[in-house]
């Protein structure tokens, strides 16, 4: 995928010339990906989950994620 332009990809709704009833409503799936030094943007990532990934680096809107955590991990002891 070294290289790869993946953009204005979504999930055929019903009426869409791909729209396929036994895939409505099923998300995509990346599983063992190399993403490193890739970027996201203007994508919808509502309820998306990311588990068992290396994360060092990554950034949300400029701030690193590993901050972000920091930061949460600070205001919950403190409630």
């Amino acid at each position: 995928m070294g290289g790869a332009y993946i953009h204005n990809v979504s999930i055929p709704k019903k009426g869409d010339l791909h729209y396929n009833l036994e895939t409505e409503g099923q998300p995509i799936r990346f599983e063992n990906c190399e993403l490193r030094g890739s970027r996201i943007s203007n994508c919808d990532l509502r309820d998306v989950e990311i588990l068992d990934c290396e994360l060092i680096g990554m950034k949300i809107n400029g701030i690193t994620v590993e901050d972000l955590l920091k930061s949460y991990q600070h205001l919950k002891r403190r409630m």
